[in-house]
């Protein structure tokens, strides 16, 4: 199934977790919600999907809860932990300004390893848009299916390395300079869909 980039970024900037999962990357929905309390604030984790064991929270302050720093994240993190070991939380602020994704990578004999990827609403999430590539699943694929399956899937997604970091920072520079000399699109999306598509043919 190819993704389809302009309906993804929509679900992005909209905040469609569910629609982006379940239609775009076909996951399977999920819907039982969980609350985990934090230095006495409570957070709200709303279920978006899952595949095959791994589920996908989206997790929103409640009342006048902060949007919860590093150390906070990590405890919802094992928290959630205790009934799903493999999962993926978007921490969503109230302003709706900006999406934390945070994947951690738990070995055996080494301690937890937390991978984030930050999400700006102004931004057209080029980089987040190439890690969700990753984590789409065909029918075709259904079954034969595992949970390690789409553990390694996700894993490959986010456990990137500073040399990835600076691959995307390079994709980022010249995919400005490639839409400078685009001609003849009237639309912003599909300028910037065409100049990722001809990218990555050309790498």
């Amino acid at each position: 199934m190819p993704l389809n980039i302009v309906q993804v970024r929509e679900c992005l900037r909209s905040y469609n977790f569910d629609s982006l999962f379940v239609n775009e990357l076909g996951w399977e929905r999920y819907k039982t919600p969980h609350e985990v309390s934090v230095d006495d604030q409570t957070y709200i984790l709303s279920p978006v999907a899952e595949k095959r064991g791994l589920a996908v929270f989206a997790c929103s302050v409640s009342g006048d809860s902060p949007f919860p720093d590093y150390a906070t994240r990590r405890k919802i993190d094992r928290h959630v932990a205790k009934f799903f070991r493999e999962h993926l939380i978007i921490y969503v602020d109230k302003a709706r300004g900006i999406q934390i994704w945070q994947w951690v990578k738990r070995e055996p004999g080494r301690p937890a390893a937390c991978r984030e990827h930050t999400y700006y609403h102004e931004q057209s999430g080029e980089a987040l848009v190439q890690k969700l590539r990753s984590l789409v699943f065909t029918l075709e694929e259904e079954e034969d299916l595992s949970i390690v399956d789409v553990a390694s899937r996700t894993r490959a997604a986010f456990d990137v390395e500073h040399i990835t970091k600076r691959f995307y920072d390079r994709f980022k520079t010249e995919h400005g300079a490639f839409l400078k000399f685009l001609k003849g699109i009237p639309d912003e999306e599909l300028q910037r869909w065409y100049a990722s598509v001809m990218l990555n043919r050309l790498m």
